[in-house]
């Protein structure tokens, strides 16, 4: 078995990729913001690749889709359009690498896109399995689990949080209302954008 995942360069995703890691094979997928964030992101997420052992990266220039969704969109569904264009385009990713699974950090519970409702519809019309190991994880577990592995000291250096982030996300989206956000959005789904490494 093989599985993408989608890795950021916080403290979730490189623990759910190294739990995961134990039972499948593991190639990444990482969306970068620029310019809505600098290019030490880019650096931390390598070195977690790295200290993973991951042997292949895919990323994707993000950063254009965050804004044309800013320009063009209810800012409070920023989170929700974002992870929906991240998902689309990993499942491609996914089909083309012929992966069973995408992986993801998801914690339950947490702000913006990380409500049921909202994980829900974010997942809206993905035909591939997703698996999230740390659904149910208190935070406290993950930190300990990141600090054990070694990846903790790198998801915490210096960097910037998304910048595209709404002051007041919505926590409770409807498919409905987010579809018709979607066909105010000119995205490029393709892969022949993404840089492999």
């Amino acid at each position: 078995m093989k599985g993408l995942l989608l890795l950021s360069a916080g403290i979730d995703s490189p623990v759910a990729g190294y739990l995961m890691k134990q039972k499948m094979d593991i190639i990444a997928i990482h969306f970068d913001n620029q310019p809505l964030i600098n290019k030490l992101t880019i650096d931390k997420v390598k070195k977690l690749v790295k200290k993973l052992g991951i042997k292949k990266l895919h990323i994707v220039p993000h950063g254009k889709n965050q804004i044309e969704i800013i320009k063009n969109c209810d800012r409070k569904y920023q989170c929700v359009l974002c992870r929906r264009i991240m998902f689309k385009i990993a499942e491609q990713v996914a089909k083309k690498e012929k992966c069973d699974f995408l992986i993801t950090g998801e914690n339950l519970g947490q702000v913006a896109s990380q409500t049921l409702e909202n994980m829900s519809v974010t997942e809206h019309g993905i035909k591939i399995k997703i698996l999230q190991p740390l659904l149910c994880n208190d935070k406290q577990e993950t930190i300990d689990i990141a600090k054990k592995i070694g990846t903790y000291d790198i998801s915490i250096e210096a960097g910037m949080c998304c910048t595209a982030v709404p002051p007041n996300p919505a926590t409770k989206s409807k498919i409905e209302k987010i579809e018709k956000e979607e066909e105010k959005l000119n995205i490029d789904l393709s892969l022949n954008q993404i840089i492999s490494c």
